[in-house]
């Protein structure tokens, strides 16, 4: 039965309308889908929209001599998961006109997961002037896709609300997350006699980020150092083998 062209207009109409709905749930739908995947915080790491943080800078490289200046922490999104997201850490090279003064592997702090309660470092990565590949990445990546809990076990709690235990692996390596008031202290030092080996400590506070870190090796040798405040942190007793660097 034909009922006109006005009713034809108006049957379209409600067609439309139908199809306007539709659309509207199932864009909701993905929008949903979305926000339930990139809703990681964590109120220990830096701001979501984060990409540089700068730093007082302490260095004590192969050139021995004390080095001071500001310098740049980029911090890379990679790819959101469902339960956390990766990104680099990487430290921007000092200026110097020393050849010894460069960084080499120490400006790569590491690959990070983050989660709601938990910071993760993976560190088991090629260290050299190419820092991330391309190719290392996909291989965390996909590694994170396929069997998440296996990237984590190999990978190191840096960060979290409760703290950890003091965990020593077979080669003499301490690592733990202490927490005091607003910060989350991450230690990681070897004992031996006169000295550590590789050492690293990690500060991290509440709001704002990491806030204070340490890395090198005994003798401090290639020493790292940066922070929001150097003096005032080198006068903080971290234990061993960080008061020793400071005295």
């Amino acid at each position: 039965m034909w009922y006109g062209e006005g009713c034809m207009k108006k049957w379209l109409s409600k067609q439309y309308m139908w199809l306007l709905i539709v659309i509207i749930i199932v864009s909701g739908c993905v929008a949903c889908g979305e926000e339930k995947t990139n809703n990681v915080e964590n109120a220990y790491f830096f701001k979501a929209d984060e990409t540089v943080h700068t730093y007082e800078g302490y260095f004590y490289l192969h050139s021995y001599t004390d080095l001071w200046q500001d310098v740049d922490l980029y911090i890379t999104k990679l790819e959101d998961f469902s339960d956390g997201t990766l990104y680099t850490l990487e430290l921007e090279q000092p200026e110097s006109s020393d050849p010894f003064n460069e960084l080499y592997g120490h400006k790569y702090i590491g690959y990070f997961y983050v989660m709601d309660g938990i910071i993760y470092r993976y560190n088991d990565y090629p260290t050299g002037e190419d820092g991330y590949t391309d190719e290392n990445t996909d291989r965390i990546i996909k590694w994170i896709k396929s069997d998440e809990a296996d990237f984590l076990e190999q990978s190191t709690i840096v960060c979290c609300e409760e703290g950890t235990e003091d965990i020593t692996d077979k080669n003499g390596y301490h690592a733990y997350v202490e927490a005091e008031g607003d910060k989350r202290i991450f230690r990681s030092y070897n004992d031996y006699l006169y000295g550590s080996k590789d050492y690293m400590l990690m500060v991290w506070e509440k709001g704002i980020g990491l806030t204070y870190y340490m890395h090198g090796r005994g003798g401090m040798d290639m020493h790292v150092e940066f922070g929001h405040n150097i003096k005032e942190e080198q006068k903080t007793d971290y234990g061993y083998p960080y008061k020793l660097f400071h005295e």
